[in-house]
């Protein structure tokens, strides 16, 4: 009955939403959203004059500049402007783009030497040219866990030694063979010089891209800026607009309004349940595309009953997915159900690896093989995951399961996952390029994300042999296989991926949406006088 009211008020809220203000614009279904933003941004137009300035809102404050010394979104997707990577994984065509690289060689044919060319005369925001010893530095300052460094790079673990062959190439030569190991260069580099003469949370924010961070434009809570680097290697004629205004809204209702009102210029990370209202509105444009973020339900595996595979597949098969495309994601505009943790526009997904499907009564019989009828189980989320966290509950009431929800602060998140006062999270996990990027960090016993106490002697051979395949061909058969072992042993429980909604005035140009906020980069969004 609570299933059955709660699909009833998101029918009329999606009715009511489309029926006020303004009649609305021909819409696109919800099961067929389109990548409106994907591809290739359109130059711009030498004919027009555009605004020295954009002004964005999003929801949270930049703790840091550094691309090392937080993992909170806004500091991902503003680093997107400020530095550049080694290589880029363009999450639209699949293909390594070079960067701060300009090619890239396996040596000996192996997959265990890889050599780097770095451009030349590439500029630092400090004046300082970029040099390989640059790539060293950062490699390996990032993976001590030096200075402010908080995300640490993972990825050294795999790299015996590194190189420095002339200024611009450095060499990278690794434990094994990895064949996808330019994938791995996804890298922001930081300039040594800068550490070697001034403080570290200063040199930190010093980098390559096309904008600079500015500290005396960030009033903390209120806004931040990205300011154009006019000496950018690759040259400003892509980048009309000077000064990029992030301005703080803490809640979707006051986002919305600002964009409607025009005291902002473009909003992204927009919920689904805003899309009507602002779809309707005459005076914007919606900008959408799929997304590849894996909304999933994690499980605490330090608690007895969620190392129980009975009990985990029992709590997978009580979830009814399609409640959370209509509830959680406005019956699809938002997201789509997902049985796989990769995404389907992930590398190397398989359609083959499948989570079980929905079944109240095969978990009801499994819980009572288990020997565990009257569950009761603390669930954490966060402001993003409340409305699957919600529909999780209300689905595994119908098992005989007992789900209290405990929201906690996303400043908290990290802390509150590694402690044990729950049971159950709801979560999201960002697109990365790389074949086993997520699956080494969410499920290898000392992954970066696995902080929910996972540990399968099974998973870290089946990955091994994902490593030491041979050819990335290979590689990814493998990786297929270890796909399927997640799927059928639950480590968590695939639930969605989520689309990307943004919305903007009229005269907005320039933008393309990337399948995560990680990978966000408005760089060249600009606005027609």
């Amino acid at each position: 009955m609570k299933k059955l009211v709660s699909l009833l008020l998101a029918v009329v809220m999606i009715i009511g939403l489309t029926a006020c203000g303004n009649q609305p614009k021909e819409s696109t279904p919800a099961a067929t959203i389109p990548d409106q933003t994907q591809g290739t941004v359109a130059p711009v137009d030498t004919t027009k004059k555009y605004k020295e300035s954009v002004t964005i809102a999003y929801w949270f404050d930049l703790d840091t500049a550094d691309p090392y010394g937080s993992t909170t979104a806004a500091q991902q997707f503003y680093t997107n402007f400020t530095f550049d990577n080694v290589v880029f994984n363009d999450p639209d065509s699949g293909e390594l783009v070079p960067q701060l690289a300009e090619s890239w060689k396996d040596v000996n044919g192996d997959g265990i030497t890889w050599d780097f060319f770095l451009r030349k005369n590439v500029k630092f925001h400090n004046g300082n040219i970029l040099k390989a010893e640059d790539v060293k530095f950062t490699w390996e300052y990032t993976a001590s866990g030096a200075g402010n460094v908080v995300k640490s790079n993972a990825n050294s673990t795999y790299v015996k030694e590194i190189q420095v062959i002339d200024d611009n190439t450095v060499r990278f030569i690794l434990n094994s063979a990895m064949f996808d190991w330019p994938s791995y260069m996804e890298t922001k580099i930081y300039n040594k010089a800068a550490f070697d003469t001034m403080p570290a949370e200063e040199a930190a924010v010093i980098g390559t891209g096309p904008y600079y961070y500015d500290k005396s434009k960030h009033t903390s809570g209120v806004q931040f800026t990205a300011e154009r680097f006019d000496d950018y290697w690759a040259g400003i004629e892509e980048y009309p607009t000077k000064s990029i205004i992030f301005k703080v809204l803490l809640d979707e209702d006051s986002r919305v309004a600002a964009l409607q009102a025009g005291s902002v210029d473009f909003i992204f990370n927009v919920n689904a349940a805003s899309y009507n209202t602002l779809n309707s509105d005459k005076n914007l444009q919606m900008f959408t595309r799929k997304g590849a973020n894996s909304y999933y339900m994690g499980f605490n595996h330090r608690k007895e009953a969620m190392q129980n595979l009975k009990v985990r597949t029992a709590l997978a098969m009580g979830i009814n997915r399609e409640d959370i495309k209509i509830i959680s994601f406005n019956n699809g505009i938002g997201g789509m159900e997902n049985f796989n943790f990769c995404v389907p526009s992930g590398a190397g997904y398989s359609a083959d690896a499948k989570a079980p499907a929905y079944d109240v009564e095969g978990a009801k019989k499994l819980l009572a093989e288990a020997g565990y009828t009257d569950l009761k189980l603390v669930l954490g989320h966060t402001a993003t995951t409340k409305a699957i966290a919600e529909v999780v509950q209300d689905c595994l009431a119908d098992i005989g399961v007992t789900v209290e929800l405990r929201q906690v602060d996303a400043s908290n998140w990290t802390a509150f996952k590694k402690a044990d006062e729950y049971d159950l999270f709801t979560d999201y996990a960002a697109y990365q390029g790389a074949l086993l990027y997520n699956f080494h960090r969410f499920f290898d016993p000392a992954g970066s994300a696995n902080m929910f106490g996972y540990n399968s002697e099974e998973y870290v051979k089946l990955e091994n042999e994902v490593l030491t395949a041979g050819s990335y061909d290979k590689m990814v058969a493998k990786f297929a296989d270890l796909q399927k072992f997640v799927a059928e042993n639950l480590p968590l429980v695939p639930l969605a991926v989520g689309n990307q909604i943004a919305a903007g005035k009229l005269n907005v140009e320039g933008v393309t949406l990337a399948p995560g906020t990680n990978y966000m980069n408005f760089s060249h969004i600009r606005i027609a006088e």
